[in-house]
């Protein structure tokens, strides 16, 4: 091969896949600036076109045009593929034709072939026309070559975003590598980021979710994308694999959770902020879900304050209390910016937002969840189209209030129990319609149903146990079938049904026996059981589940025998009565439980016990200790390092009215410590009964 040639094949090789490449996905972006910027660098004074062009075969009519160069390709698969193939320069020069693509020059934009024939300064029709479109299929085999190549290195050159449609086969390889810039690459970090897309795609988002959700994350607004992966974001259809879907699939699979930042050295990890609305709506504060290996961190605003966070219950991060949310940040957004970790909330009208599962209060979410209950936030922008559109699903009444924020309101209990209704909802369409938007999946799940428990047994496959005539309900993937129809196997047993796969399937309308079921789809089904009720005895099997222990005991539930070593549930007999206990957070500062008389009891300094430490393993012991409640206490009072907190120990109707003293300081000290922490009627008695000891004692 010419000098020239074997050049740029070196600088495209330390480029694209240099060390600094090892586990990072990978693009041959080429377009006319990197052209220039490279020839420059490296003192290059012949064109990339006029290299590939001098290594062309116009002489032999029987061989390939690009016969030099798949002879070369042949002796690096023989010599044991050792560096990049020697088809880079190729395959960067159809890189660069698909970047010029534009309706111009009485061109289309689709037309790519135009565009490749045009690098290489020849006529767009002709004898030599006709060659080079017809070789690009030898160039389609190279693109080929060079995935395979980066998949076999196992990622030590890089990972591969190489990709393609069906629609056109050989021209999507190099356009797949011109959608995505470098400048793209550090917005589509941030995007995962804010998406809450988890590193490396562990829960197998799809490319089309993916392509739903960057959709959602661009309306109305300017992230700085490239225009042409705009175009393609626009022009992608909505079902099937996509170019454009495929990509960021590849891109979200091989993403560690860091931002694309060169000059940080791609190890800042990035977050997207969660809103959470508590104290039953009354209160608006940021989450932040905690990284694995970063249990303490700094982050700050811009030119302002630094916020200390640490990883607490739930796996959420504490330290950002005192940042409440404001209206310019949810207008604007907000970024907290630290040396190992940013956090970035992007600015939107409406907010969706679902039950957090171990916190207990309403999170903002990516998704609608059909069934489940939601909440949803909106700017008073957007108001009149959430009412129009909460309203036409039907079933109960939404209640709508304040926002614990001005300018903003809140609507409770959004749900989707009508399926038709919740479909031409979603049909209708509207500039906030996204909201309502369920997960685009690829295999089969269910969902709701009356849970009588979830499954033990580790790997076992089941997913919950439900009571006979309350089943899940089934949530379909999307049909690639031209009718639209999605094959369902229920026992063994095979259906063809026309169902959108935004409304789940209710398995309760099949009449099915007690015992075990599986459904689902050829690709991917699940398995679960029905009973008619709970027993009225101990069930079968009873004791057979605990906790494996030689020394120390295992983290996971397994079935034990009679003689294993293992911690297992107690009984206790009706004449042995248990002491009320309440959990009480072991990094707590200070907490009192506090009486309807005037009494207070300080709780202990808890410490994990010493029979917990030498046998559970530090993940599986948990944040929270018991502690033993004297008769008649009704409140615990207690204080972290963000603020004093109030938990009701009974329920309101049981809590009596208050009754202290008038010298009951020390009760009224430790009310008024979390008088603002509930808007409980019954806790706002107590308030008023410390605020009058209180106010005895300043006269």
């Amino acid at each position: 091969m010419r000098a020239t040639y074997e050049l740029w094949h070196e600088v495209l090789s330390a480029e694209f896949f240099g060390a600094d490449h090892a586990l990072r996905s990978t693009v041959l972006y080429v377009d006319d600036e990197i052209e220039r910027q490279l020839a420059e660098l490296y003192g290059i004074e012949t064109g990339l076109a006029l290299a590939v062009a001098d290594e062309l075969n116009w002489s032999d009519p029987e061989r390939s045009l690009f016969s030099r160069v798949q002879r070369e390709c042949a002796q690096w698969v023989n010599g044991g593929t050792q560096g990049p193939p020697p088809s880079l320069p190729v395959l960067a020069l159809s890189v660069l034709a698909a970047t010029r693509m534009a309706s111009a020059d009485g061109m289309l934009r689709s037309n790519f072939y135009g565009r490749w024939i045009q690098v290489f300064g020849e006529q767009l029709s002709g004898y030599r026309a006709n060659k080079l479109e017809k070789a690009f299929e030898d160039v389609a085999e190279m693109w080929e070559q060079l995935d395979n190549w980066l998949e076999d290195t196992g990622g030590l050159f890089g990972t591969s975003t190489v990709s393609t449609e069906e629609s056109r086969w050989k021209i999507g390889y190099p356009i797949s590598q011109a959608l995505v810039r470098g400048s793209d690459r550090h917005v589509l970090t941030r995007f995962f980021a804010t998406t809450r897309l988890r590193p490396h795609n562990r829960t197998e988002v799809s490319g089309r979710e993916l392509l739903r959700r960057l959709r959602v994350w661009t309306a109305g607004r300017d992230r700085h994308l490239s225009p042409r992966l705009m175009e393609e974001l626009a022009d992608a259809a909505d079902t099937g694999e996509t170019l454009i879907s495929s990509l960021l699939k590849r891109l979200a699979d091989d993403w560690d959770g860091t931002l694309h930042e060169p000059e940080h050295g791609h190890r800042r990890r990035a977050l997207g902020l969660r809103l959470m609305v508590t104290d039953r709506g009354r209160r608006l504060d940021w989450l932040a879900e905690a990284v694995e290996a970063t249990p303490e961190t700094e982050v700050c605003l811009p030119g302002g304050r630094t916020f200390t966070l640490r990883k607490e219950y739930g796996d959420v991060y504490g330290g950002l209390e005192s940042l409440r949310p404001s209206p310019q940040q949810l207008a604007y957004g907000v970024r907290l910016e630290g040396e190992a970790l940013v956090l970035e909330w992007v600015p939107q009208e409406v907010v969706l937002l679902r039950m957090h599962p171990y916190l207990g209060e309403w999170v903002s979410t990516e998704y609608f969840e059909p069934g489940e209950q939601h909440w949803i936030l909106a700017a008073d922008s957007a108001v009149d189209e959430v009412r129009s559109m909460v309203n036409a699903l039907g079933g109960r009444t939404v209640r709508e209030t304040s926002a614990p924020v001005m300018g903003w309101k809140l609507f409770k209990g959004v749900r989707a129990v009508n399926g038709g209704a919740f479909a031409s909802t979603l049909d209708r369409g509207g500039a906030h319609a996204y909201v309502l938007e369920p997960q685009l999946r690829q295999r089969a799940e269910l969902s709701g149903g009356l849970r009588i428990a979830p499954e033990y047994r580790a790997g076992s496959g089941v997913a919950g146990h439900y009571l006979r005539g309350g089943g899940p309900d089934l949530l379909l993937p999307a049909s690639e079938s031209p009718d639209g129809r999605v094959e369902v196997v229920l026992d063994g047993y095979t259906e063809k049904l026309r169902t959108d796969p935004r409304i789940p399937f209710p398995l309760r309308l099949v009449p099915l026996d007690e015992g075990e079921h599986q459904v689902g789809t050829a690709q991917s089904s699940q398995v679960f059981t029905l009973y008619d009720g709970l027993h009225d005895r101990l069930p079968p099997g009873t004791g057979m589940l605990g906790y494996a222990c030689g020394g120390s005991a295992q983290r996971e539930l397994s079935e034990v025998g009679d003689s294993d070593a293992a911690i297992r549930g107690a009984y206790a007999p009706d004449s042995i009565r248990l002491p009320r206990t309440e959990l009480v957070r072991s990094d707590v500062l200070e907490a009192v439980l506090i009486d309807h008389r005037g009494s207070t009891c300080r709780v202990k300094q808890q410490s994990v016990p010493a029979w917990m430490v030498s046998r559970l393993p530090e993940e599986a012991r948990g944040s929270c200790l018991e502690v033993e409640v004297p008769e008649g206490y009704v409140w615990l009072v207690y204080r972290t390092a963000a603020r004093w907190s109030v938990r009701a120990l009974a329920a309101a109707m049981d809590i009596p009215d208050p009754a202290p003293s008038h010298d009951d300081y020390a009760w009224a000290h430790a009310v008024m410590s979390a008088a603002e922490r509930s808007h409980a009627p019954v806790w706002l008695g107590y308030v008023a009964a410390a605020e009058a000891i209180a106010g005895k004692r300043g006269a």
